[in-house]
């Protein structure tokens, strides 16, 4: 079976002087993969094992190996960008739908093919192997299909963000008040207004790190994608959500264990927490019913909507920051920059400012 890369303990074997390393006998090298295994995001480790049964399955589609070549050559890599970049050959594009591996017929976003290049540039890497795809000829061919991905027209296709307008008309789908009324306000308004959290914390949000405080709330951010190491951060939850929090606790019953769970369509509430795919399909399910195109929103919207609405309401980009936790100020500013376009004085230089013009 093949490993999946970024394992890291064949980096830390490889490190490490030979003559020490004879200390690592079989119990310690379990309780060493535990470990990194453990430190290893799952959707990391997911992402990491999709990208290199990719890789292979195309490799054998071509004709080129059906079973993993280590070191990868130079021209093999070439060859892969080359082939998604102006379009896989039918019969290889055939093969790739019947075993499961491409879904649909049609070319790959060059985000895409960047991520599996660099997949497969872990991948040998963390195996101490000459890597291709540190080759002058493969970095220059990538800088290349960048832009030319970009002259062709490929612009990044981002969800549409669920603001503020479009969050109060979502909760104005849940008037009915059933109990999964109650959950889907209280969830979309927890994941909103305590920063934009993602779908996967909205998910794995327990009772145990919630504290009620004068009437609101805080909740005790755990392991998230920038905080890996699991540092108490807590963020605040107050007015309607805390108001929406509050209801959806006392109309569940909920006191220890996941605070958003799956309801059945008998109104039956789950014992375990639902999963990040099911927090997607509220948001969708809910942008639908407020008359929005779902296919034009995802399960990050209320990422994005937070920041962006920060912007329109000119709040301080790094206030916004301290919520919703990103760690650099060049990711949360795209969000904010497009919320608050319409602030740019220079915008208006064209229109008639008495107060300008007298200065």
């Amino acid at each position: 079976m093949l490993e999946q890369p970024g394992t890291g303990l064949d980096v830390i074997e490889q490190e490490g002087n030979r003559e020490v390393s004879q200390f690592l006998d079989d119990r310690a090298r379990s309780r060493l993969k535990a470990i990194v295994d453990d430190g290893t995001p799952p959707n990391t480790k997911a992402a990491y094992a999709s990208d290199m049964r990719y890789f292979w399955s195309w490799a054998s589609a071509i004709g080129w190996t059906d079973e993993p070549v280590l070191p990868v050559p130079v021209e093999i890599v070439v060859r892969f960008i080359t082939d998604h970049m102006d379009g896989l050959d039918d019969d290889v594009e055939d093969d790739l739908i019947a075993r499961g591996a491409k879904a649909h017929r049609g070319p790959l976003a060059i985000s895409t093919i960047d991520r599996r290049v660099s997949t497969l540039s872990s991948f040998h890497r963390v195996k101490g192997l000459p890597n291709p795809c540190a080759d002058p000829g493969i970095v220059k061919l990538m800088s290349k299909s960048r832009k030319a991905a970009a002259r062709r027209g490929y612009r990044p296709r981002k969800k549409k963000a669920v603001i503020k307008s479009v969050l109060d008309a979502m909760i104005e789908t849940t008037q009915e008040n059933r109990l999964i009324d109650i959950r889907d306000r209280a969830l979309m308004l927890f994941g909103w207004a305590s920063g934009g959290r993602r779908r996967s914390e909205i998910a794995s949000a327990v009772i145990d790190s919630l504290e009620e405080v004068e009437g609101n709330y805080v909740y005790h951010m755990g392991i998230t994608k920038t905080n890996q190491e699991g540092a108490d951060i807590p963020v605040p939850i107050s007015g309607r959500a805390a108001i929406a929090l509050r209801e959806w606790l006392v109309a569940s019953g909920i006191k220890r264990g996941p605070l958003f769970r799956t309801v059945d369509r008998h109104g039956n509430l789950s014992v375990g927490a639902m999963n990040d795919k099911t927090v997607a399909r509220i948001i969708k399910a809910r942008v639908r019913k407020a008359g929005f195109d779902p296919a034009t929103f995802s399960g990050h919207s209320l990422r994005s909507g937070f920041l962006t609405e920060a912007g329109i309401q000119n709040v301080n980009l790094l206030e916004a920051m301290k919520m919703s936790l990103h760690k650099t100020v060049q990711v949360a500013s795209g969000y904010h920059q497009s919320g608050g376009i319409l602030h740019n004085e220079a915008a208006s230089m064209l229109d008639d400012d008495p107060d300008r013009q007298a200065a």
